[in-house]
């Protein structure tokens, strides 16, 4: 082979190998999750804390309650707020109700979103409200009831041991007690199942949920060999269908909470956030800083929302399909909240409330 073959050679093999290069070498880059502030508002505007007197249309706007270390409100999903008061004591806020409260309430008034007294219930003890249900733990601890807005108690569950855990949704209620019973009511209040999760030197139940659409409730059980359970159940019996053992202890109370499609439930444990798969029943760790506090879907983004804090530092973590990390940020405060909507969500912290768009670039 003359030199002039040679160069042919090299030529058309060099040709070809840029072809093959680019062809499997250059790929569209992986898109990215961004944020941008929108707008904030600042509560300490003394025009923003007046105590509300208006109107509030609730089928022309939602109202999204919010809880910082001094105020607590609502605001609606372009940033308006509809209300923001300094807590003089206590309170529990829900998107349909609210009540201000303090210790030694002998008649708590349960008011709507616009001040209107929607109930009272002659009764003292600690209200807590979710969603459209009025729930209060009398004096003692160990006892919880429902009210309805006559403000008549619609049943009352009580043990011998104080309320550790409690949580609700439409399929009923589920309560945890400090001696580690676990206690799943219907709507009406009917004891539907109770048992002794076990497996641990200490029975108590630090944390429980129950789904919103699926028979199913989960918990965080014990201490010294702590674990998580999940358990379904029907109008006869129930049934563990999983549950693990924890690496660490928690020793306060744990966030457990359903995914709105009840696909997945996450729980608190220390150093991260656990994820179950109530399909696959499998689970999934993910090491996170500070401790879990909260967690909001943005389900237009299949993205989870997951807030935590660690001394005067919280952490935002971007969970997509609910086990994947694709991002977080940081910010320091001494109180802080995060709130879902369908054009983006909202960050509360201190006298701050920002909301942030979110977009897959």
């Amino acid at each position: 082979m003359n030199y002039r073959d040679y160069l042919r050679y090299f030529v058309v093999f060099g040709i070809l190998f840029l072809l093959i290069y680019f062809v499997t070498a250059i790929k569209p880059l992986n898109k990215e999750f961004c944020l941008q502030t929108e707008h904030s508002v600042y509560l300490d505007n003394e025009e923003l804390t007046e105590e509300y007197t208006g109107t509030f249309n609730a089928s022309e706007n939602k109202a999204y309650p919010f809880r910082l270390k001094e105020y607590a409100g609502y605001f609606t999903e372009d940033g308006k707020i509809i209300f923001a008061r300094k807590i003089p004591f206590k309170a529990t806020l829900s998107s349909y109700f609210q009540s201000f409260y303090d210790n030694n309430s002998e008649s708590i008034e349960i008011k709507n979103v616009d001040g209107s007294v929607a109930a009272t219930i002659k009764s003292a003890g600690f209200p807590f409200i979710q969603d459209d249900r009025i729930y209060l733990l009398p004096p003692g601890g160990n006892s919880i009831s429902e009210y309805n807005l006559t403000g008549t108690r619609e049943w009352t569950y009580e043990s011998y041991t104080p309320v550790t855990a409690f949580s609700s949704s439409k399929k009923g209620s589920v309560i945890g007690f400090a001696d580690g019973a676990l206690v799943c009511l219907e709507p009406n209040g009917k004891e539907r199942f109770a048992f002794y999760p076990g497996g641990s030197a200490n029975e108590i139940i630090l944390g429980a949920d129950i789904s919103e659409t699926e028979d199913m409730a989960a918990c965080i059980a014990g201490i010294n060999k702590q674990r998580f359970i999940l358990t379904s159940f029907d109008s006869s019996k129930h049934k563990v269908i999983f549950h693990e053992y924890l690496n660490s202890d928690s020793h306060s109370r744990s966030l457990v909470q359903f995914s709105k499609d009840s696909n997945y439930v996450f729980y608190r444990y220390e150093g991260g956030l656990g994820v179950v798969d109530c399909k696959k029943l499998k689970s999934t760790h993910i090491p996170l800083k500070g401790t879990v506090i909260q967690i909001e879907e943005l389900e237009n983004n299949n993205l989870s929302l997951v807030l935590s804090h660690e001394d005067n530092v919280f952490y935002l973590y971007l969970l997509e399909n609910a086990v994947n990390c694709v991002g977080h940020f940081s910010f320091n405060a001494q109180s802080a909240f995060i709130t879902a909507t369908p054009s983006g969500f909202f960050v509360g912290h201190d006298i701050t409330i920002s909301k942030l768009n979110i977009e897959l670039k």
